[in-house]
């Protein structure tokens, strides 16, 4: 097409889809039953070109957006030129085709126009049972995927407009719940539909020459400026390593971020291989997460299209558990491993943007994320009529959130996009006249987790017991029991979360993150406490007034409060006196620092760049901001030239993570705080391309 396109002509068709995408979500609404889909919400409707690339979202959920692009591009891959007007497809299997984990079913229907093929819906919801050996198809036992689910590779449910009553009664015969299953389903069937409707609207009264070329514009678009933003961040390498648990096993995944020009590749090489537990991944579903969380620090403002993923390059090495192969079980591949990447990316992004002083995504640095301290559960129960039950417990994604530069961090888990993943908050009179449960309790946590001068979120705690049944049934299938989200700046690590069941003989019974069959009858009931983010800035430094109000709001107490941020209520004269205090312990117990420097013997005359928060460069030569102690000559690492204190945390009983905090030489400030497993190197590293430079140019020297 050759006549320039208008750009307020493109506004106007990108918000015209996007209003035909939320009214399809109403459609999908109105139209399934479960409580997951109608009060938690945990369903999408994606708009995609003919090629499956993404135009836009609807729906809280928006880690699917990208995932109904990869079910698309697979139907394409196996059909052809087989797929007609008509047609709806199916896929659960992340091996295969399917979405981000197997319950979350990918309806794909192709949109035609006068017999072309112009452009594609899906529609993803989170079903209650796809078969398998549990109830919800959470497997924490299983060892192979055959084990998990009914899997299904890219099938038609409808033939041109006719219903594959083969595919249907294979689905019936194969899972639990089967009638509630089916309404949801052709809850999604419907969504399709009704966008598909109203989008062949449009493309006949745009034309479908300037249809196409709009959307390859809004995609051009939404790429240059990511493009643009990125190019504002400092060339060079920053790496992060964060873990995923199973029990005390802990699986190793490192992300290694290039910046170079206007890209950036997250590269996992040395991430841990696959593994016979639930959490296995494959790499569209780490894209899918780590761009939900790129994107509202870097493109909060810009059309979530395939255009911002154009400049991102994810590396998953084959056969690791971010790269799974068959038979590898899959159940909760959007969670432990994924949202772990997702995090570790994260914290390599920010140690990229703290080192920017050019890009204003700076005013973002905090804790990476708080979505992978999720601590979901699903119970299921026999009616009194005899009828298999199940609710899964979609509020534990509200963890609470990290701290940033500028804010403390907020409760419950809300973020700047609303809902990124766990749809919203059920009703409770919803769920009690839903199932036979008696809900006592849901709030924010108390909690120390996450201190700073900006403190985290408190997460949610949630308590409920049977109510009209003597027993019911869990699978839990939790994050992060021992290792905590990392803050950031000196601020400490978050909280990690808990599963406890309080018998009714006073009793706590404490409960793995990651089981079957977890059993609260009768008075019992069933206690979460969701962990959260971590903290920014030393916690001594937290504005003394903010800290009385936490301890008046029950965030927690006054022993707390002098203990952890130096404050003592009432009295800011004493205060002052005990941080100083606090910080010149610091120093006397610390171990050494690996390269000490002394200040008369350095002499750097260079404007200050930043390249941490509290750390500047100058030459070749980084010094603490605030006491002006030289840290490491380039290319060392600042933290060569820190004091560090090390905690066990856990205790001799629990496993082997340490807090390691490094401090100002002369001050004694907290200028990071990491929680890493005891023996492992240091976790992160910084080398903006400035700074290595800088060791070239001294060597050469």
């Amino acid at each position: 097409m050759d006549r320039e396109l208008d750009p307020i002509d493109l506004e106007v068709l990108r918000s015209r889809l996007e209003t035909i995408g939320e009214q399809a979500c109403r459609a999908v609404e109105q139209t399934a039953i479960s409580p997951t889909v109608t009060e938690s919400k945990d369903y999408s409707v994606t708009l995609l070109d003919a090629n499956g690339e993404l135009i836009i979202g609807s729906g809280p959920i928006d880690v699917h957006y990208n995932a109904a692009g990869h079910a698309a591009r697979t139907v394409i891959a196996r059909y052809g030129d087989q797929i007609r007007p008509g047609d709806v497809f199916m896929a659960n299997d992340p091996h295969n085709g399917g979405g981000l984990h197997p319950q979350d079913v990918m309806v794909s229907t192709p949109i035609h126009v006068d017999d072309t093929l112009v452009a594609w819906v899906g529609v993803s919801a989170h079903m209650m049972d796809m078969g398998g050996m549990e109830i919800g198809s959470f497997c924490p036992d299983a060892t192979e995927c055959y084990q998990e689910c009914f899997r299904m590779p890219p099938v038609r449910l409808f033939r041109e407009g006719e219903e594959v009553t083969d595919v249907w009664d294979l689905l019936r015969t194969n899972i639990r719940m089967a009638e509630l299953v089916e309404m949801d389903l052709r809850g999604l069937i419907a969504g399709g539909y009704f966008m598909g409707d109203r989008l062949r609207e449009i493309v006949c009264q745009t034309g479908l020459e300037l249809f196409t070329a709009s959307l390859k514009a809004l995609r051009d678009l939404s790429e240059a400026e990511l493009r643009r933003r990125i190019a504002l961040i400092a060339d060079g390498t920053y790496r992060s390593v964060t873990w995923c648990e199973h029990h005390r096993t802990f699986f190793k995944i490192p992300c290694t971020l290039t910046v170079a020009g206007d890209s950036l590749t997250f590269d996992f090489t040395g991430a841990s291989p696959q593994t016979p537990h639930f959490f296995n991944s494959k790499p569209y579903i780490v894209e899918s997460e780590l761009m939900m969380l790129l994107s509202d620090r870097l493109v909060p403002d810009l059309p979530y299209n395939a255009g911002i993923f154009a400049p991102l390059t994810v590396i998953c090495p084959e056969g690791s558990v971010l790269n799974s192969r068959p038979p590898a079980p899959i159940s909760a591949s959007h969670m432990h491993a994924s949202l772990a990447a997702a995090t570790a990316a994260m914290e390599a992004l920010m140690l990229a943007l703290a080192a920017s002083p050019e890009s204003d995504a700076h005013r973002y640095l905090g804790g990476a994320s708080w979505q992978s301290a999720c601590g979901n559960q699903l119970w299921s129960w026999i009616t009194p009529e005899g009828v298999q039950d199940a609710y899964i417990v979609l509020e534990g994604m509200w963890a609470g959130s990290s701290a940033g530069a500028e804010r403390d961090g907020n409760d419950l888990g809300v973020n700047t996009r609303g809902a990124a993943v766990g749809g919203t908050y059920p009703d409770i009179e919803v769920l009690e006249s839903w199932y036979p449960l008696l809900f006592t309790e849901r709030s924010s946590r108390d909690s120390t987790g996450g201190a700073g001068a900006m403190r985290a979120g408190g997460g949610e705690r949630f308590c409920f017991r049977p109510h009209g049944i003597d027993t019911i049934s869990g699978t839990m299938f939790g994050m992060r029991r021992w290792t905590p989200l990392q803050g950031f700046a000196g601020g400490r690590p978050g909280a990690c979360a808990e599963f406890n069941i309080h018998r009714a003989d006073g009793s706590i019974e404490p409960l793995d993150m990651i089981s079957s069959n977890a059993i609260v009858r009768g008075e019992d009931s069933f206690e979460m406490r969701l962990g959260g983010g971590g903290g920014y800035g030393d916690p001594l430094d937290r504005d003394p007034a903010l800290v009385e109000h936490d301890v008046r709001c029950d965030r927690f107490d006054a022993d707390a409060a002098r203990g952890l941020y130096g404050v003592i209520i009432g009295d800011a004269s004493a205060t002052e006196r005990l941080r100083e205090d606090m910080r010149r312990d610091r120093l006397a117990r610390a171990e050494p620092a690996a390269k000490p420097l002394s200040r008369a013997r350095i002499i750097a005359n260079d404007p200050p760049q930043p390249l941490f928060p509290g750390i500047v460069q100058r030459g070749a030569v980084l010094f603490a901001e605030r006491s002006g102690a030289p840290l490491a000559l380039a290319p060392d690492h600042w933290t060569d030239g820190c004091p560090s204190l090390i905690e066990r945390i856990w205790g001799e009983d629990g496993p082997d993570i340490l807090f390691r905090t490094w401090l100002d030489p002369e001050s004694g400030r907290a200028l990071h705080v990491e929680a890493t497993r005891a023996g492992d190197p240091d976790r992160f590293i910084t080398a903006p391309v400035r700074w290595t430079e800088a060791g070239a140019r001294a060597r050469a020297a």
